[in-house]
């Protein structure tokens, strides 16, 4: 690796995120059976109204918003969590934000599907902040 890292780009719950391109084996324009929408899996609000794809990651299908895309990080660009965000984030598999043209990402691992049932996703609203936000403070204040 030369100091890049490639990573597939997509939104949920209006948020950005990366996964490393080596998890995605394909994208698809039609919904497979047993594809969990990422806002689920990541405890955000449902999408409503936007495009949707689906990624095939290894086992788990995963059904992202638009728009979806291939990127290359520079490793200078990819910075950990710093330490008050990651203990305060409730999403499961952040590990680090990256900063591209378009701004922010979160850099998220995914789990493998017969992991999915070990994943303490918290009920709607339980251990988060104002309007069931993954972020136990408000974001922007």
């Amino acid at each position: 690796m030369d100091g890049r890292l490639e990573v597939v780009c997509f939104v949920a719950g209006s948020v950005r995120f990366a996964v490393e391109a080596r998890q995605v084996q394909a994208m698809l324009e039609v919904p497979p059976p047993g594809a969990i929408a990422a806002e689920t899996l990541l405890g955000l609000p449902p999408a409503e109204g936007e495009r949707r794809r689906w990624l095939h990651c290894g086992g788990l299908c995963l059904e992202v918003s638009e728009p979806v895309r291939l990127a290359s990080l520079t490793v200078d660009h990819i910075h950990p969590l710093p330490p008050l965000l990651a203990a305060r984030l409730t999403l499961p598999g952040a590990r680090a934000l990256a900063f591209d043209a378009d701004g922010v990402l979160l850099v998220i691992e995914l789990p493998c599907r017969e992991h999915l049932c070990l994943l303490p996703l918290p009920l709607a609203g339980e251990g988060r902040g104002e309007g069931g936000s993954p972020f136990r403070f408000p974001i922007g204040h």
